[in-house]
């Protein structure tokens, strides 16, 4: 054989290696991702505790801190979600029994449900009313091997509502209340047309407008480059390894059949989940609306940045729910420089 054809095959051959060995590598870092975006973030712990340590320097940190000096005042409920698995939720009940105002407060990815306390703390103030903090699937007390970025919560919190009735009263009139992943979950809770009726209005702080999109922004904001191919790998082994179709998280996607008033909140400054995608779900939502960006705030901290607008557009919601005139809110909240 001519030393030219053998030399040709070697080079081929090499060639063909190095590609395998590329795609090996490129399929094993797309599965890292994977793990990393769904995987549970923490271990189950054995039994429910409060940390060592809580940092009071946010408003945040305050709440939490008030949680766990009056946890004996909470209640555990436990309920099985549709999949089989065990949910937890802490349980605050209004100090009247005949109180009908129920707020459920959900909390984001890799967060503590004890630290939407700030906001329990926040409707305690201006009504009585009850308190659920489910902790959703894969986070704190509740199992789950992946967590479910609203999707799969959607459909838990459904049954969470459906609970508080069997508990307190068909009657009840609920409000959501979630950031980051807590926002998107009450968002397709509110649109995935399986609500019950006692789903009174929803507010959602720093939502993602679809879990593609995110993953993508993320992603691109790491490597300078959206990397599309690497993401379609992604959700390729997201969908064969845990059984979540990525496309489907999407608030954006079911906002139009939200039939509820919804407030939203979101921070100028988040560079994690950026307010345009607020801005894109605000835009497609046909119901009651509005919404609120807070100059300078990050990530969530919209509450801890501005507490008195912050407060006083929730207060201003469920007045509007209230007297049924949630109509006359629609629009946008005035930034700082148009009130003055």
């Amino acid at each position: 054989m001519p030393t030219g054809v053998i030399l040709a095959i070697i080079i081929i051959g090499l060639l063909l290696l190095m590609f395998g060995l590329a795609a090996i590598l490129i399929y094993s870092y797309a599965v890292r991702v994977a793990y990393r975006f769904f995987a549970r973030p923490q271990p189950r712990p054995a039994y429910d505790k409060s940390p060592l340590s809580i940092d009071q320097s946010t408003i945040f940190g305050r709440g939490q801190n008030w949680f766990y000096s009056n946890r004996m005042n909470v209640l555990d409920w436990q309920m099985t979600a549709f999949d089989g698995i065990k949910l937890y939720a802490y349980f605050i009940p209004a100090q009247k029994k005949s109180t009908r105002d129920v707020v459920v407060l959900v909390h984001g990815f890799n967060d503590m449900p004890s630290v939407m306390a700030a906001y329990a703390q926040l409707h305690l103030e201006k009504r009585d009313c009850h308190i659920l903090i489910p902790h959703l699937r894969a986070h704190g007390m509740s199992e789950g091997n992946f967590v479910g970025y609203g999707l799969f919560d959607s459909q838990d919190l459904v049954m969470w509502m459906q609970y508080l009735e069997t508990r307190l009263g068909s009657d009840i009139k609920v409000i959501l209340h979630g950031r980051s992943m807590g926002a998107a979950a009450v968002l397709m809770t509110a649109g995935s047309g399986i609500a019950p009726k006692s789903l009174k209005g929803v507010i959602a702080d720093s939502s993602f407008d679809a879990l593609d999109k995110q993953m993508a922004f993320l992603i691109k904001r790491k490597y300078k480059n959206q990397l599309r191919p690497f993401l379609l790998l992604v959700q390729r082994v997201v969908l064969k390894r845990f059984g979540f179709p990525i496309e489907k998280a999407s608030p954006e996607s079911v906002a139009s059949r939200i039939k509820v008033p919804v407030l939203l909140f979101h921070g100028t400054d988040d560079v994690l989940v950026p307010s345009y995608m607020s801005e894109n779900i605000f835009n497609r939502i046909r119901a009651g609306k509005r919404i609120c960006l807070i100059e300078g705030a990050a990530h969530v901290m919209g509450y801890d940045a501005a507490p008195e607008k912050y407060s006083a557009e929730i207060e201003k919601f469920r007045e509007s729910i209230s007297d049924n005139e949630w109509q006359r809110l629609i629009g946008r909240v005035p930034s700082d420089e148009e009130d003055e």
